[in-house]
């Protein structure tokens, strides 16, 4: 899933995308809140999370921005005496926060929980007929046996779970799954669809021509 990160200070900005994009996400990351709502305004994404100290344009500046067009789910980050922030934060439509310093295995697990929220799931596992998706675990399984997945097949997979029955454009995935920089062959996402089907069978996903590709419920 694409994710925004809105974080000023380089060192812990660079530790985030990178640790965010070994979780599995794919992550952009920006230092100031004006290029933040730029990018928000270009790139479709499952989630952003906010430092309120920035530059310029503040983090509460730019969730209230967010919050007249958009329920994207946002997690602000904030020092451990910013109470009063985090209160404005949460009343201007934040749907978590996380106090600095914190644990990389924290922010995921937080991450994953407002996306579940986002999708009306409680739970990590998204199962459809003998099919498991763990999201938490990033692992699936079928008719109980485990599967070995690629990264992009994986992310792919998510992807189209997480919106069962609803057709998913072939220019969506490339926005959620590859970054502003990839070098996408023609045929990539084919070939992953392809290697999907072989693993997880051949009628789980239908592709319809020139829209894009569903998983029927």
């Amino acid at each position: 899933m694409r994710i925004l990160c809105v974080e000023d200070d380089e060192m812990l900005g660079d530790a985030l995308q990178s640790g965010l994009t070994q979780g599995g996400y794919l992550t952009d990351w920006v230092r100031e809140g004006e290029l933040a709502l730029e990018a928000f305004h270009a790139n479709p994404y499952e989630a952003v999370i906010l430092d309120l100290n920035l530059p310029g344009v503040s983090g509460l500046e730019v969730l209230r921005s967010l919050r007249k067009s958009s329920a994207v789910p946002v997690i602000i980050m904030t020092a451990r005496d910013g109470l009063q922030d985090r209160i404005v934060g949460l009343d201007l439509g934040a749907d978590d926060y996380i106090v600095k310093p914190f644990a990389l295995e924290e922010l995921l697990a937080r991450l994953r929980a407002v996306q579940r929220r986002s999708h009306g799931r409680a739970h990590p596992v998204i199962a459809l007929k003998d099919i498991e998706l763990d999201t938490a675990a990033r692992a699936v399984r079928k008719s109980g046996v485990w599967i070995r997945m690629r990264a992009r097949e994986y992310q792919i997979l998510e992807l189209l779970m997480q919106r069962i029955g609803r057709v998913v454009s072939k220019s969506e995935i490339e926005n959620q799954v590859y970054s502003w920089d990839a070098d996408i062959e023609s045929n990539t996402i084919e070939t992953t669809i392809y290697a999907l089907r072989k693993k997880l069978g051949k009628d789980l996903i239908t592709t319809l021509r020139g829209i894009g590709y569903v998983i029927k419920p």
